[in-house]
């Protein structure tokens, strides 16, 4: 089987699994976490604003400003249907948005998947290796991507276009705008144990053991 397939099935899993909270009340428990976890995770000295809800849509502004002199707002409608705003401070020299209308077409992956092949024996067949391209490609070295060069002249910040997934790009964004890069390598190691184990029983990540710290 191509490595291509299997490491396909592990993108798909991996989203499904740690990243798809599907209640209201899933939702602003994840984000909540995400939001608490920052302040040990790029070791800043304030946690972020909890997030609040306005209409059915979920919002908060995070403060990366002691790694990047930034900060992001988001608002979740849904999961379809989501922005992130980059703002640059103090003098908003740039402000860049990442928004997802859902009502557009997008390129149905799972049910590809789903109707052509069979998930179990591409799983069996899977390596820490695939494990760990995947991880690169959703959260440290996002395929597609852009680099801010002014004001922000920082080389290893890659902010991910294409992605279609609201808490897969916060968490992108965790790891891109943390300041200590051997937290960023332990933390790619850190995802593949907790995914490898999370895809092999095919139970779900829960917000509490992905917002972790690794040690």
């Amino acid at each position: 089987m191509p490595r291509s397939i299997i490491q396909a099935y592990l993108y798909q899993d991996i989203i499904r699994l740690g990243f798809s909270p599907s209640s209201s009340k899933e939702r602003k428990s994840w984000l909540r976490q995400y939001g608490q976890s920052l302040k040990a995770f790029w070791e800043i000295n304030d946690y972020p604003p909890a997030p609040s809800e306005r209409n059915g849509a979920i919002s908060s502004t995070i403060n990366a400003s002691e790694s990047i002199n930034a900060e992001y707002e988001y608002n979740i409608e849904k999961i379809e249907k989501f922005t992130v705003r980059l703002i640059h401070s103090p003098n908003v020299q740039i402000m860049w948005v990442h928004d997802m209308d859902g009502v557009y077409f997008t390129f149905p992956c799972q049910t590809f998947l789903t109707e052509h092949n069979q998930r179990n024996p591409e799983i069996t067949q899977m390596t820490d290796d695939d494990i760990g391209r995947v991880i690169d490609s959703l959260f440290v070295h996002p395929a597609p991507h852009q680099h801010i060069e002014s004001p922000i002249d920082n080389h290893e910040i890659r902010i991910g276009g294409g992605i279609i997934n609201p808490f897969q790009y916060l968490f992108h964004l965790r790891i891109q705008l943390c300041p200590i890069a051997d937290r960023r390598e332990s933390e790619r190691n850190r995802l593949i144990e907790l995914f490898g184990h999370a895809i092999r029983n095919n139970q779900p990540v829960t917000a509490n053991e992905l917002m972790k710290v690794p040690t």
